[in-house]
């Protein structure tokens, strides 16, 4: 029965994953009033091949160190979102306001069953209220997704933990997009495809599947390393830890490109405002609770590697007088023996005296 629940999650959540993508593929057709755009929908079809491979090959069992299906999901999602803000980038600058008229369902036959007449207003949605309800629901899934998709070797606690993670790194993600709520940022090509670049490289961190062998931590906690976490590192140095490689991966995909764009808007484009400075602030102690976690875990680090040394050496100072006790009484026990024989034949020779002696 366990079985079969899994599969029916592992199926429904590439669904989900499939339906987000091909709606985002539908508002940027429909944006770009172009058909060519649907072969962004090419990952969706890979989306459904590694489902097969997965359930019938892997018995669906999770990925180790990267996650196809995520992966996949952002290849269809993401060139969508780039070109739709692009687009809504342009009309910006030629200052064209437009609006996507969406024809609400046609309810009059269920009106009729039940007797009522319901009155649907025309529902008119914006551009950019597409896309921001797009780019919202694409967080909303990565976090619902890694729920549902098998939990590997995570215990229920650590799978928890993980997705606390995740809704904290998501905040940050979608915090970080709400920079195009600024004109300067918003009108300016160069800070467009930053914005966007940086938003696609830091999403990257939800296909990497750390929980094939532990739990990331929330940023900030300690650092300090489990059994499991020392014997599935692929090396008793710090650098191979898996505390390690999450802390670098936090600081390379998220917090040090973000740091870096904010510092770049604030010195050289002169963006000062008081969110600005806050979320700057905030991103520079980030990385210095990253860096001093990094340094914890180094520290700890050492200190096993000591003390596995340390009982190494016990072990073989043991080894070592125990083998010398055990040589000792090896030399005491044939020193018994050859004193016992000589004692037996002088008894031998006495016997042979006396006998001698009577004839």
């Amino acid at each position: 029965m366990a079985k079969f629940l899994a599969t029916i999650k592992a199926i429904l959540t590439r669904v989900i994953f499939g339906a987000h993508g091909l709606l985002a593929i539908w508002q940027c057709v429909i944006s770009k009033s172009n058909q060519i755009w649907w072969l962004l929908s090419a990952p969706i079809l890979l989306l459904v091949m590694e489902a097969i491979f997965t359930l019938t090959i892997k018995k669906n069992q999770e990925w180790r160190w990267f996650c196809p299906s995520v992966f996949l999901y952002l290849s269809s999602v993401v060139p969508a979102i780039w070109l739709l803000e692009l687009e809504k980038m342009e009309r910006r600058l030629k200052l064209i306001v437009d609006e996507i008229p969406i024809q609400a369902p046609n309810f009059k036959h269920l009106g009729k069953i039940l007797g009522t007449q319901f009155k649907i207003p025309e529902i008119k949605v914006d551009t950019g209220t597409w896309i921001m309800l797009i780019e919202q629901f694409l967080m909303l899934i990565l976090i619902v997704g890694r729920w549902m998709l098998p939990k590997g070797d995570l215990t229920r606690d650590q799978l928890s933990q993980l997705l606390l993670v995740y809704i904290g790194t998501a905040a940050d993600i979608i915090e970080f997009f709400d920079s195009f709520k600024d004109s300067t940022i918003a009108n300016d090509r160069l800070l467009v495809l930053l914005t966007l670049g940086i938003w696609s490289w830091s999403l990257l961190q939800f296909t990497i599947v750390l929980s094939a062998t532990r739990a990331r931590k929330p940023r900030g906690s300690g650092g300090g390393m489990s059994t499991y976490d020392h014997e599935v590192g692929c090396c008793c140095c710090s650098c191979c830890s898996i505390d390690a490689w999450g802390i670098a991966l936090n600081i390379l995909l998220q917090d040090a490109p973000f740091l870096a764009f904010r510092l770049l808007i604030i010195i050289h484009y002169n963006v000062i405002s008081y969110m600005n400075v806050f979320f700057t602030c905030k991103n520079t102690l980030v990385i210095l609770l990253q860096l001093y976690r990094l340094y914890v875990v180094h520290t700890e680090n050492r200190k096993m590697k000591a003390n596995r040394r340390h009982q190494e050496r016990r072990m073989n100072d043991i080894y070592v007088i125990s083998g010398s006790k055990h040589n000792e009484g090896k030399r005491k026990s044939r020193r018994n023996v050859e004193s016992d024989g000589s004692e037996i034949e002088e008894k031998h020779e006495n016997e042979r005296r006396r006998t001698k002696n009577r004839y």
